[in-house]
């Protein structure tokens, strides 16, 4: 065999993300509560970039009409907020502080503990966060596996079941039989096949229901036992009102502060003979100069973004609606002719203040159902629907999941009963048999 080489030539599509570009997106999808310590780390490794906090300070625009002198309200920038993102989070990372750990599982720990929403759930896929973080899925599966053996117990699950489950896991006092119960049988549970689940564990139907007595005591929402009723203060990114029958809307500089480069060290560098120095100089300028690009794009994406999502939703937001209208990031994508990804890094964590309240970006996102009449209406609002048929029913005759699809029905919403469970699962609502109560 004779072995011969041969030079071809061939052209290759490949995409590459360079750091700056890295860090655009970053800046981009970063909270208003994470943006200015970040600047401050920036700040400390980058001797040119100069921070200035400022008692007031914002980037205002409207999709409607520029504002010359705004009237922004500094007191007002800060939300009030019922929420569990610094005290459980917190009380998380204290108990993670006392084991021994490296920086790469801090990194993973903090991340997933930054991503429990107030019931207590795990709010982000594993494999995402070992995207984001650049980890592996192991150290990604460490980090859940210490995070759901802290308090509260069921604390880090990611539906229903995975919360009840290390609940039992954990508790020594645990009814024999609950664990099988809930691990293969919740929905039959809350269908009250009974009959079905003692002739399958081979128990006693007495047995049945004081295990089910038993998972009623547990607790679905692990995470509320650390919301209090004390308000706790949150950056809103933009403020909504309402100017002469036009929205106004105004983006916050995150704890109002002013970066620039600084002109001091500038003058310095220019007067530099040694070329090692000059060229490290050079790249840290270039930084800095960045970090400002970075930034004002952030400001202009997000005040794109913002505007047309009160464009959207200016019905509700004005108060002449009582629910939001069916909108997805695509929709926004494409009336700005950006990615679907930009726009979810703008909305991620996100929150403005409207005449309505604080509401988080994401809350205006929901995909369209069509009624009977021919009208689409978002699955948002049908979840809160759901919500208050529960909140404001008998009980000890809880409604199932098939009696509120009939009264969706009457209200010309047609929902498979299995798509009511999802909606209600969703909401971590238990099924009817677990919400019924002897008092």
């Amino acid at each position: 065999m004779q072995m011969t080489y041969r030079l071809n030539q061939e052209q290759r599509v490949k995409l590459f993300i360079t750091p700056e570009l890295k860090q655009s997106l970053h800046i981009l999808q970063l909270a208003g509560t994470d943006l200015a310590p970040y600047l401050q780390e920036q700040a400390i490794e980058n001797p040119f970039i100069e921070i200035e906090w400022l008692s007031e300070s914002f980037y205002s625009g409207s999709g409607v009409k520029n504002m010359e002198k705004s009237n922004f309200n500094a007191v007002e920038a800060y939300g009030t907020k019922t929420a569990t993102r610094g005290t459980l989070e917190n009380w998380m990372m204290n108990q993670f502080r006392m084991t021994s750990y490296s920086l790469e599982q801090f990194k993973a720990f903090s991340y997933l503990a930054g991503n429990l929403n107030e019931a207590g759930y795990l709010t982000v896929s594993l494999e995402e966060a070992a995207q984001e973080l650049n980890l592996t899925s192991d150290v990604m599966e460490t980090a859940l596996r210490t995070l759901q053996s802290f308090d509260p117990p069921g604390v880090g699950g990611r539906t229903l079941q995975e919360c009840l489950t290390i609940q039992i896991e954990r508790d020594p006092f645990a009814i024999k039989g609950a664990l099988e119960m809930v691990s293969g049988y919740l929905q039959d549970l809350s269908k009250g096949r009974t009959d079905k689940i003692s002739k399958e564990l081979n128990i006693e139907p007495l047995q049945v229901s004081k295990i089910l007595t038993y998972i009623r005591t547990l607790n679905p929402r692990p995470g509320l036992a650390f919301v209090t009723d004390e308000e706790q203060n949150i950056i809103v990114d933009a403020h909504v009102y309402m100017n002469s029958n036009q929205f106004v809307i105004e983006l916050n500089h995150q704890d109002h502060v002013k970066i620039s480069v600084n002109k001091e060290y500038l003058h310095m560098v220019d007067g530099l003979n040694d070329i090692a120095v000059s060229r490290f100089y050079d790249e840290k300028i270039k930084e800095a100069h960045w970090l400002l690009r970075s930034l004002n794009q952030r400001n202009q994406t997000l005040l794109k973004v913002i505007t047309a999502i009160v464009e959207e939703q200016a019905d509700f937001i004005n108060g002449t609606a009582q629910g939001i209208r069916p909108m997805t990031l695509r929709n926004i994508a494409q009336k700005l002719d950006l990615h679907e990804s930009t726009v979810s890094r703008a909305v991620k964590n996100k929150y403005i203040r409207t005449p309505r309240g604080i509401f988080e970006l994401k809350f205006f996102f929901s995909i369209a159902i069509q009624t009977n009449g021919g009208e689409d209406i978002s699955a948002q609002n049908i979840k809160c629907m759901i919500k208050e048929m529960i909140h404001g029913e008998n009980k000890r005759k809880p409604l199932s999941d098939q009696e509120i699809t009939n009264m969706l029905i009457e209200k010309g919403i047609c929902l498979s009963r299995r798509t009511v469970a999802k909606y209600r699962e969703e909401e971590h609502i238990l099924c009817s048999s677990l919400r019924k109560t002897n008092g």
